[in-house]
């Protein structure tokens, strides 16, 4: 029997509205490298910054859907699909960027696996360390480049 049980919907990923300035920066710096890369004659690596700006550009216009969460003390169900047990996690931690969604990252117990990132938002959060604190050891989590650069690109 569960000690504990929620459930909440949030986005896929945290959406940042992005302004015209951002698309033609982004497409500036493409070019120039695509300018960089026909100077030097490696047009393959031309021919890649080409798609790799369209790609960016699809990614960055994209809206998140949003998804069902539940979590309880013994798994975390992720979209009715995904599902995983408390006992594979070795700790988790919250961190918000001052916005209405806080992300959590659960870390597993086997470092072979990439941490899980989940939203949740930032008024459920006492309730979710209240519940968690009871089953998982909470965390400070330390901020990688990859994404301090997420959040400096607005991405």
């Amino acid at each position: 029997m569960a000690k504990f049980e929620m459930e909440w919907e949030a986005p896929e990923f945290e959406y940042r509205e992005k302004g015209v300035s951002w698309y033609w920066v982004s497409i500036i710096a493409a070019a120039l490298i695509v300018g960089f890369s026909v100077w030097t004659h490696n047009f393959l690596f031309g021919l890649f910054i080409v798609i790799a700006e369209i790609l960016f550009i699809v990614w960055g216009n994209q809206v998140p859907r949003m998804i069902m969460f539940r979590m309880s003390d013994e798994d975390l169900l992720i979209d009715g699909t995904k599902h995983y047990s408390v006992k594979d996690f070795e700790s988790w931690s919250a961190t918000n960027f001052g916005s209405e969604w806080t992300d959590i990252l659960f870390n597993f117990k086997s470092h072979m696996k990439p941490s899980i990132k989940v939203l949740i938002a930032e008024r459920h959060l006492d309730e979710f360390r209240t519940n968690l604190k009871t089953v998982l050891k909470e965390v400070e989590h330390e901020i990688t480049v990859v994404e301090a650069i997420e959040k400096l690109l607005r991405f």
